[in-house]
């Protein structure tokens, strides 16, 4: 026997529960996290799984993204896999199923090599994810020695300083300047500043810029060897493969690879109804990867491919069909291979780079042999008016030419039906009524 329930394990996440033969599977699904990609309803081998009004939800509408019908779901763990975003979590009597686990895998990752790090601020200021944290492991505030009465200048070569921000967690004579990061300009800084009022000139400083940007005039250099200032970790649980931090980074210190591979692009001959200010669906149901922004130049959104995994949630949000998103491939690792089963999971990655729904079985249906003859009905075909069907043809034909022109059909498509009218009753000579 199979029982299936759902209860909520806070405001924001559901819990899908089934229970059959001393086993218990639980599917929860966060939709706070979940941004509308569609691509669990594509991977569905049972379409259990429907999408929801995207672009009414990018605009503020409060509901789930999707919803799961859990008398269908197989509890497979095929959507919680292939979820870019980890708004899936699957557990099996009461443990957690990590997807490497599974039969198939995701491959993306965010990477960093510490030989080249300077375990700078840059990556994990700039991470729309908080996937990246920073532990700062000494501060100067944490050094009890200092240059009592101490006089100098703190000079900053402006042309040498990359904006790491390694000095402005490490003192509090450097301030940092931040702004917010976005596709078309991933620094979390703008300008560095200085606050010379608590600084006794220990020229630490000048040992903990990689750049030797900073100069230390007057004052005593401290007797104090400083050993690693911070611990800078990736969360691959929460990265989105958005490629910020390796964007940023000057030193070349940190590699992203993303699952997907694809394209993103628009269809410019139906741009003009694109409404930046009035929508921006696309912008705002970007929320993992910021990869749209409005565009100065053109005054209508844009984006940078660069940051982009292609999940799809754009182009479901979009209420005029100007984005497209074409999935080429969806990079995984196998665990199993031997199980006839495997291929349930194949399968489901073909679909969703294709972005098809699994195919309902055929279902067939039975009745019984009716006994008996059955009179039939003889029908009589209507005699058609000539002279009636000759006036419809020639006001189609007035409607046709109407049609015809741009103008018109453009003020169809904005809502404006008076214009059309008017048109109308201009070709048949009827302004006066």
């Amino acid at each position: 026997m199979v029982e299936r329930d759902v209860d909520m394990v806070d405001e924001t996440k559901f819990k899908y529960i089934q229970r059959a033969k001393g086993e218990t599977r639980e599917l929860i699904y966060d939709y706070k996290v979940c941004n509308g990609c569609g691509i669990c309803v594509y991977a569905c081998p049972v379409n259990a799984i429907e999408l929801g009004p995207v672009h009414d939800i990018a605009i503020g509408l409060e509901m789930p993204p999707v919803t799961i019908d859990h008398t269908k779901c197989a509890y497979c763990g095929i959507c919680y896999a292939l979820c870019p975003f980890n708004a899936y979590e699957f557990y099996i009597n009461g443990e957690k199923v990590e997807k490497d686990q599974l039969p198939l895998s995701p491959v993306g990752f965010t990477e960093i090599d510490y030989e080249k790090c300077t375990d700078c601020t840059l990556c994990y200021k700039a991470c729309p994810e908080d996937a990246i944290t920073r532990t700062v492991k000494i501060t100067r505030d944490q050094i009890p020695e200092r240059n009592e009465g101490a006089e100098g200048k703190v000079i900053i070569d402006r042309e040498k300083c990359n904006l790491c921000g390694i000095c402005a967690e490490f003192c509090e004579v450097f301030k940092m300047v931040e702004r917010e990061p976005g596709p078309t300009n991933p620094m979390p800084y703008e300008d560095i500043l200085l606050d010379e009022s608590t600084c006794d000139y220990c020229k630490l400083c000048e040992d903990v810029c990689p750049e030797k940007a900073i100069t230390v005039e007057g004052g005593k250099r401290l007797d104090f060897k400083l050993e690693k200032l911070a611990d800078v970790v990736v969360d691959n649980e929460k990265c989105s493969y958005c490629a910020y931090c390796e964007a940023v980074c000057p030193y070349d210190a940190i590699k992203t690879t993303k699952p997907m591979d694809g394209e993103l692009f628009l269809y410019e001959p139906r741009m003009y109804r694109c409404d930046p200010v009035g929508c921006g669906a696309c912008i705002k149901i970007c929320n993992h990867n910021k990869v749209w922004y409005v565009s100065e130049d053109q005054g209508r959104v844009h984006f940078n491919a660069q940051h982009c995994i292609y999940c799809g949630a754009c182009e479901n949000a979009c209420p005029y069909d100007l984005i497209g998103v074409e999935r080429k491939e969806y990079y995984t690792k196998e665990n199993v291979s031997w199980e006839p089963w495997v291929e349930s999971w194949h399968e489901a990655l073909k679909r969703v780079v294709e972005k098809r729904r699994a195919e309902e079985p055929e279902r067939k249906l039975y009745r019984e042999e009716l006994r008996g003859e059955v009179e039939e009905e003889e029908l009589t075909p209507k005699k058609v008016d000539a002279e009636a069907l000759r006036e419809i043809e020639e006001r189609l034909k007035v409607v046709e030419e109407v049609l015809k022109k741009a103008y018109v059909r453009r003020a169809i498509e904005k809502g404006n039906i008076e214009a059309f009218i008017k048109g109308i009753r201009k070709a048949v000579g009827e302004k006066g009524r």
